[in-house]
C-alpha cells in the first residue's frame, strides 16, 4: 500500500467539476454514508478547484471503519454488590492500572471469554450463585462495548442458564478474582497484564 501524507498531490474524478481533477492531500472531517457520523482527522484527496473531497485513500478506511463500528456500541449496565466492586479495585491493582482505565477492558475481556468459550460461561454460571456472590446491589457498573460481543456473549450465557447481565457480571468478577487473585490460570494473567500495560500500568519486573 502507498502510504500518502499531507500535502501529497494527485489527480481523481470529480463529481462536482464532472471532469478529472488535480488534488491534494488534506486532512478532513469526513461524514459516513447512511449513518450521519462525522469522522474527524481523515487524510483525504481533496479537489483544487472546488474544494471538496473526492477520494480517500486506502491508508484512511480503518479509521472509517473504526468509527463506524464505535457508533454501534452499546451500553451493559447493571447493579452488583460492594464487595464485588471491591474485587475489580484488587484487580486494578494487582496490574498497577488506574481503575477507570482497566475496567472495561476487564470486563470486555472476560466477556469475550464467555462468548468464546461455553465451558467457561458454565464456570460463570456457577460462581454467580455461589454465596460469595450473594449480597445486596447497590454498586451500579456501565461500560459501552462493541454490539456484537455483547450479543454473542449474552446468547452464550443465556444457553449455559445464566438470565441477566447481572449475574454474567457478578460470575465474571468472581471467575477474574479466582484467576488473577488466587493465581488460577496464568494464561489469562498474562493477557490482562498485556491489557493494562496498554493502559499505562508498569511492565511487570522480570524474576
Amino acid at each position: 500500500m502507498h502510504l500518502y501524507k499531507e500535502g501529497d498531490r494527485s489527480e481523481a474524478m470529480c463529481p462536482q467539476c464532472k471532469r478529472r481533477v488535480s488534488t491534494r492531500f488534506a486532512v478532513r472531517t469526513v461524514p459516513l454514508e447512511d449513518s450521519g457520523v462525522q469522522v474527524p482527522g481523515v487524510l483525504a484527496a481533496v479537489c483544487d478547484v472546488c474544494d471538496r473531497v473526492v477520494a480517500l485513500p486506502a491508508q484512511s478506511a480503518p479509521k472509517l471503519k473504526e468509527a463506524l463500528e464505535r457508533n454501534k456500541d452499546v451500553a451493559l449496565e447493571a447493579r452488583i454488590p460492594y464487595h464485588l466492586e471491591d474485587v475489580i479495585h484488587l484487580l486494578a491493582d494487582r496490574f498497577s492500572a488506574a481503575v477507570a482505565a482497566f475496567r472495561p477492558d476487564l470486563l470486555r475481556f472476560y466477556l469475550r471469554e464467555v462468548a468464546s468459550d461455553p465451558a467457561f460461561a458454565e464456570r460463570v454460571r456457577e460462581l454467580a450463585s455461589s454465596d460469595m456472590a450473594q449480597a445486596p446491589a447497590r454498586a451500579r457498573l456501565s461500560l459501552r462495548m462493541p454490539q456484537a460481543l455483547l450479543a454473542e456473549a449474552r446468547a452464550v450465557a443465556h444457553e449455559a442458564g445464566i438470565p441477566t447481565d447481572a449475574e454474567l457480571l457478578r460470575g465474571i468478577i468472581l471467575a477474574a478474582k479466582e484467576d488473577v487473585l488466587e493465581g488460577a490460570h496464568p494464561d489469562r494473567i498474562a493477557r490482562l497484564s498485556g491489557a493494562a500495560q496498554a493502559e499505562g500500568a508498569p511492565r511487570p519486573a522480570l524474576v
